[in-house]
């Protein structure tokens, strides 16, 4: 019985220790990709960062400054990869594509519009803006537009329940 209970505590212990390890870990993530990015592509400032899970897998994107002050957006891959960097005037802004998605869905409720990486039917990253939101049939919607010029690429619906 003393046998089991030890057992029990180290195991209890065991639990404890990988579940604050793992926590630690997913707060560490995006202030370890940051460096990346100062690193590799010379960002000297970051604004906002953005989390942004696609179908080619997870990135945080970085909207800050460069070393000569431009206004910059980086993609940094979670796992393996290179970090892509663009000038903020190299793309359109968001309000743009909130202006472009209002016109093609008439969406009840918007709830993000941010940038991201997805793979086209060639096998090709595409930078492209994802807006979520909530269409006129109730349905949660992914809406992708380029980040190039802000034109409609594809959208996925999801119905609520």
């Amino acid at each position: 019985m003393r046998i089991l209970g030890i057992i029990l505590v180290l195991v209890l212990g065991l639990v404890i220790w990988q579940g604050v390890s793992f926590y630690q870990s997913i707060l560490e993530s995006p202030n370890k990709l940051e460096e990346k990015a100062k690193g590799a592509v010379g960002l000297s400032e970051v604004d906002e960062t953005i989390h942004y899970h696609g179908t080619n897998g997870a990135y945080v994107v970085f909207k800050g400054k460069n070393e000569d002050g431009e206004a910059v957006y980086t993609w940094v891959p979670e796992k393996k990869g290179s970090p892509v960097t663009k000038k903020e005037d190299e793309g359109v802004a968001s309000n743009v594509v909130k202006s472009n998605l209002n016109d093609r869905f008439s969406p009840t409720e918007i709830i993000s519009i941010k940038p991201g990486i997805e793979v086209n039917q060639d096998g090709q990253e595409v930078l492209v803006w994802e807006a979520t939101f909530v269409d006129d049939q109730d349905r949660y919607t992914f809406a992708y537009y380029y980040f190039s010029n802000g034109e409609y690429w594809r959208s996925r619906s999801i119905r609520q329940s």
